[in-house]
């Protein structure tokens, strides 16, 4: 009796010997409950998120060992973002992964993208964990089929600067691309993503195993990542004169087995160059395009400011192809397109509407518009959003305009093509999507027939 409880109490003190030796992971499915994220008409960014990174943890569970798996959610939860990362930070955690999935106002945004902390205090053994496992992820999404990656970006992302370990928020693909919403809504691409995200892992472990990052190999990562097409194949080291026989050998066949890998990875990186070159040649068309339509204004002679007097409401007067412009839109600037229908009182006020410095468009004596004017959209939404909804990444005075059951968000209005194009650089350095948009009144028109208007 005495030997079975010793016997007992040995296997009890392995086991917790076992448990204190695994370390936490903390897998962290974006948004949840009432907040749904980006969306589209089919599905919504909680649902996505949830179901992979759930899958993520069987794989993890399943390939990788001395690992305990935490989700901070796994159901439909809210949680704030500091709730996220109390969780990671209670446990003790040695990784955090945040799991999103992005959207854009250009239907045809693509790709995986993955984020880290720029001021996180990791200092020592630490540094640069969070980087690698970044370069990581890219690295296995083109591995696992994926065409395009965004790259890997430093920001100031809320988990990512609250938690106390190496921490990553990665983004699966776009919601706003039907292809690629197709794709990571499905069982089949969904699965194919957590194993991606797994063997990023599974490299990771493998990496930081001695408690420390190798510095050569995170910089060869970050040069096969920031300069693939000067990358050179994998080096594969002369062996060196062996008398032993069998030595010969086994780094023959080591070498052939690398040279195998370099040719998978050269062809992989040759497909993700050729998306890339044609993504390149899209944009120099959208560019040669943007750049004539600056030419022509440009050698529109400058429009003087204007005071304007408004009178009481009277029938718009004939807009182009002869159909009736819409009438005058009041001068604030936080009131939606959609909803201008009436004009201003009497009085004399300066047309002077200004978000970024925008000017807005001039209205004539009767309240109508006389001129084209620019705009920028940020994104679509299937619904009006609420003022200081994050989504408006901190812009106000915002207008909304229905669109095939979605809304068109617009910002600021000049018809200056030039001031409008000026403002879109600094626009995109939160919405890198956002594109010009031209209006005649309340209707739509492209940006070519609201220069060709102007000049005349």
């Amino acid at each position: 009796m005495k030997r079975f409880l010793c016997i007992l109490a040995s296997l009890v003190l392995v086991c917790a010997i076992n448990a204190a030796r695994k370390v936490t992971w903390v897998i962290d499915p974006g948004h949840g409950g009432r907040d749904v994220g980006c969306e589209s008409q089919h599905h919504c960014e909680k649902d996505i998120t949830l179901k992979v990174a759930k899958e993520l943890g069987k794989l993890v569970k399943k390939n990788i060992n001395g690992v305990r798996v935490v989700y901070t959610r796994e159901r439909d939860k809210y949680l704030s973002l500091q709730e996220r990362c109390d969780i990671a930070n209670a446990r003790g955690a040695t990784l955090f992964i945040s799991i999103h999935v992005n959207a854009a106002p250009n239907p045809y945004a693509r790709g995986t993208e993955s984020f880290y902390a720029t001021n996180v205090p990791l200092k020592g053994a630490q540094a640069g964990k969070s980087e690698l496992l970044a370069l990581l992820l890219q690295k296995q999404y083109l591995a696992h089929g994926r065409e395009i990656s965004r790259g890997v970006k430093k920001r100031e992302l809320y988990v990512c600067e609250n938690t106390n370990m190496p921490c990553v928020l990665t983004e699966i693909g776009f919601i706003t691309n039907h292809v690629e919403e197709a794709y990571i809504s499905s069982k089949e691409g969904q699965h194919e993503l957590a194993t991606a995200i797994c063997e990023a892992l599974m490299e990771y472990q493998k990496m930081t195993k001695n408690g420390s990052i190798d510095r050569r190999q995170l910089q060869n990562l970050r040069y096969s990542h920031y300069a693939p097409l000067k990358m050179v194949n994998v080096q594969v080291s002369t062996p060196k004169v062996e008398t032993d026989v069998e030595k010969a050998e086994e780094r023959a066949e080591v070498i052939k087995d690398n040279q195998a890998k370099a040719k998978a990875e050269e062809q992989a990186r040759n497909k993700a160059e050729e998306a890339a070159r044609v993504q390149a040649e899209e944009e120099m068309k959208l560019k040669a395009e943007a750049e004539a339509q600056a030419q022509a204004v440009a050698n529109t002679p400058a429009e003087t400011e204007k005071e304007v007097k408004f009178g009481n409401s009277e029938k718009a007067r004939t807009g182009v192809g002869g159909q009736q412009t819409a009438t005058a839109k009041s001068a604030s600037h936080s009131e939606a397109i959609a909803d201008s229908k009436s004009t201003a009182s009497g009085g004399t006020s300066s047309v002077n509407q200004s978000v970024g410095g925008s000017s807005s468009g001039i209205l004539s004596s009767d309240g109508t518009t006389s001129l084209p004017y620019f705009a920028i959209q940020l994104m679509n939404t299937s619904a009006k959003l609420k003022d200081g909804d994050y989504r408006l990444k901190g812009y106000t005075n915002v207008r909304y305009i229905p669109a095939g059951g979605r809304f068109k968000v617009i910002y600021s209005r000049s018809n200056d093509y030039q001031t409008i194009k000026n403002e879109l650089v600094q626009v995109r350095e939160t919405f890198p999507e956002a594109f010009i948009v031209a209006f005649l009144g309340e209707q739509q028109i492209t940006t070519a027939e609201a220069l060709k208007l102007i000049k005349k």
